[in-house]
């Protein structure tokens, strides 16, 4: 499938465990960014079809405030993934239009399940 997936989280552990089962899914990893200029520069220079981000980003940064240049810049959807999803979160990224939340821990299912959906979602 061409369909290609940017992750963006900052525990490379997770980013890897993630990448995997965006394989398993039968889709393509572009790049894996660990911060908010990681993300923006890959972005820049490849589209994926949509990210993966994290809400909290090394260095204080915000995923919410990434996902937010991604979307109005790029046009580049995410797939939310957190420890601290809430009420609060899902309301500030409405506009984004969310692909889905997936709380940590997760299950492997969980997320090949949420990818599937997310490449289906942003088909072009």
């Amino acid at each position: 499938m061409g369909t290609e997936v940017l992750i963006v989280e900052d525990q490379v552990l997770i980013a890897i465990h993630l990448q995997d089962l965006v394989e398993e899914a039968g889709y393509r990893v572009a790049a894996i960014a660990h911060d908010a200029a990681g993300a923006l520069a890959e972005v820049a220079q490849q589209r994926p079809a949509f990210a993966i981000m994290d809400i909290r980003l090394a260095n204080g940064g915000s995923g919410v405030e990434v996902a937010r240049q991604l979307y109005l810049e790029y046009g580049v959807r995410c797939l939310f993934i957190s420890a601290n999803i809430n009420d609060e979160v899902r309301a500030r990224v409405a506009e984004l239009q969310p692909l889905g939340f997936i709380g940590k821990p997760f299950l492997a299912a969980e997320v090949i399940g949420a990818v599937q959906a997310a490449a289906l979602a942003t088909a072009r």
